[in-house]
């Protein structure tokens, strides 16, 4: 905390303070310099993830990471069929050196979510616990329902069938033949986030189709499924809620391209 100039004032000693000269020439020595020093001392404040905006907002993203400036697809903007707005005669034909992507600028909320959920992903202790409460840090909308699906399977050795032995007969050991050696079971690492219910604006979309979270762990494998029919649940069987729902309710599992692609 900066200190007033009248603290530096109240030093001067007896024998000058009664000279309103000595004083008017301190005080004007030091003004520019405690003036300095208060707006130095708000520059933390100002940087801080919760309250900065514009520049500092983006000052502080380039200690973190992100930018604010994503690419995101062009949508609607070549020829495609059956759309009549871009049908013949209104789009244009895509060729090889057409951008598909423009780039879009994050408000400032939008890029305080996505900043603190970068955070969140550099301490993150690898459990699903703790990313589920990544995602809803960064999707705050009530209507939009984010879980995980931890597919992690744990190998198991292929055991070779042989008589009297518990865990190896009928059904349960492997015949070897001669040439075949010691094998292990299939590994299956992966982790499926889902998104039910309202689908995220296209801004989110773009950020979940790139990564932006980055929410990976080593050696995993991350896919997106994102329900395909607006404020519907996800397709599955033996469950009804707002997660997931069987048939007549649940909708399909779509990747962010894909509804990118559709728009």
């Amino acid at each position: 905390m900066s200190k007033p100039l009248s603290l530096y004032l109240g030093r001067i000693t007896p024998w000058q303070s009664t000279h309103p000269k000595f004083t008017a020439t301190v005080s004007g020595t030091l003004e520019p310099i405690v003036t300095a020093a208060a707006v130095i001392g708000t520059f933390p404040a100002s940087f801080d993830l919760d309250v900065a905006i514009g520049a500092q907002l983006d000052a502080t993203g380039q200690w973190i990471g992100p930018s604010r400036n994503v690419p995101l697809p062009i949508a609607g903007a070549y020829f495609s069929w059956s759309d009549p707005a871009r049908g013949w005669g209104q789009a244009v034909w895509k060729g090889p050196y057409s951008q598909q992507y423009g780039i879009t600028q994050l408000d400032d909320e939008t890029y305080r979510r996505l900043l603190k959920a970068v955070v969140m992903s550099n301490r993150w202790d690898g459990t699903v616990p703790g990313a589920q409460a990544i995602f809803d840090a960064f999707f705050i909308d009530p209507e939009t329902y984010v879980f995980l699906q931890d597919k992690a399977q744990v190998p198991y050795p292929q055991t070779t069938f042989a008589w009297n032995t518990v865990g190896r007969g009928w059904g349960e050991g492997v015949w070897r033949g001669a040439s075949s050696g010691r094998q292990l079971g299939k590994v299956n690492v992966a982790m499926t986030v889902c998104i039910a219910g309202k689908i995220p604006s296209k801004v989110l979309l773009g950020l979940l189709a790139q990564n932006a979270l980055r929410l990976k762990p080593a050696g995993v494998t991350v896919s997106y499924r994102i329900t395909s029919v607006d404020r519907a649940p996800l397709f599955g069987f033996g469950v009804q809620n707002q997660y997931v729902s069987g048939w007549g309710r649940g909708a399909w599992g779509v990747t962010p391209e894909r509804l990118l692609a559709r728009t």
